[in-house]
């Protein structure tokens, strides 16, 4: 059953340039259960359509097309009616926990907040749930009580208050933007498994947003490339992994580090895509990665690409897919 779907979603914002589109017609469902990861370059949009999915852009901007919630539009919500939403139907755990967390607020009391908005509990109900999540996400209250502050905790531990703070009230939907951003390897990994427990322990749909294509792969079933604001390429984790039908998703995976890899010998140096996202102030009327695909040709530059199905689950927005015969 679809739990949140977006249809032709679009996103402008206001500057002194005139109107930028940063997000373009970008489309997808999440069903209960679901595991969908949006991997992409930094600036491709990823974080902007997380905040655009809970409202949370800021007051310069315009959101088109629709957002689906168990079928209803909430972009036609009043404020007070998103404000039942978030944190209550839709958890997120945002990038940076030192600067997500209030400073001066106690990590009990950043915890608590959503359960006091939208849980039927009384003060003592509220403190057994607060140290409950606690003990989930690894951090007893013995060793970590709840009048700390955000600064007295390391940054995997900020992280840990940041995802307890987002399942508080066990919502339909988890969106977990970039969550090990500055975390060592060890701690980066023990963040995914917790987040991977807590999803399935509390039966919740899973978007997770990241650069790296190894979270993506550790952390989700279903995948969207983004690149400039528009979807390139969509579909199970595995197919499109496998087959990397767009010339972008292809870049991404040449572009990780091999073993046996040197820098200082110049062995097996790494690949990458040449160029850079384009300027969203510069109008593309073809496909947005033309400039810096080796397959584009004069149509590319001419119009966008339509949908082209590698199979019933996979989807490209290519004129040239790569082709590898994986099926």
């Amino acid at each position: 059953m679809t739990l949140l779907q977006a249809i032709d979603l679009g996103v402008k914002i206001n500057t002194m340039d005139g109107s930028l589109e940063i997000i373009d017609q970008v489309s997808f469902s999440v069903d209960r259960g679901d595991k969908l990861g949006i991997v992409g370059e930094s600036g491709c949009g990823k974080s902007i359509t997380a905040l655009a999915l809970m409202s949370l852009l800021p007051p310069n901007s315009q959101i088109s097309g629709q957002i689906l919630l168990d079928g209803e539009n909430i972009l036609g919500l009043t404020r007070k009616q998103l404000c039942e939403i978030r944190g209550n139907r839709i958890g997120i755990i945002f990038q940076e926990p030192m600067t997500a967390l209030n400073p001066v607020k106690t990590i009990g009391s950043q915890i608590s907040e959503s359960l006091v908005l939208h849980a039927n509990l009384n003060k003592k109900q509220i403190i057994e749930r607060v140290v409950e999540l606690m003990e989930c996400v690894e951090l007893p209250v013995k060793r970590f009580p709840l009048n700390l502050y955000p600064h007295q905790l390391s940054g995997g531990q900020r992280q840990r208050v940041m995802i307890a703070t987002a399942i508080a009230c066990k919502p339909d939907l988890l969106i977990a933007d970039e969550p090990t951003t500055a975390l060592d390897v060890t701690v980066q990994e023990q963040i995914l498994d917790l987040i991977k427990d807590l999803v399935n322990q509390y039966d919740m749909a899973l978007m997770m947003i990241s650069h790296d294509l190894g979270v993506i792969a550790q952390t989700t079933e279903k995948v969207m490339v983004m690149y400039a604001g528009q979807v390139m390429e969509q579909g199970n984790t595995e197919d499109v992994f496998k087959q990397m039908a767009h010339p972008y998703t292809h870049g991404l995976f040449s572009a990780i580090p091999k073993t046996g890899s040197s820098l200082i010998t110049g062995r097996k140096r790494l690949q990458s895509i040449p160029g850079q996202v384009p300027d969203p102030r510069n109008k593309i009327f073809g496909c947005k990665f033309a400039d810096r695909c080796s397959f584009s040709s004069d149509e590319c530059r001419k119009s966008r690409p339509e949908q082209t199905m590698i199979n019933q689950k996979h989807s490209v927005w290519c004129y040239h897919p790569i082709k590898t015969g994986k099926d």
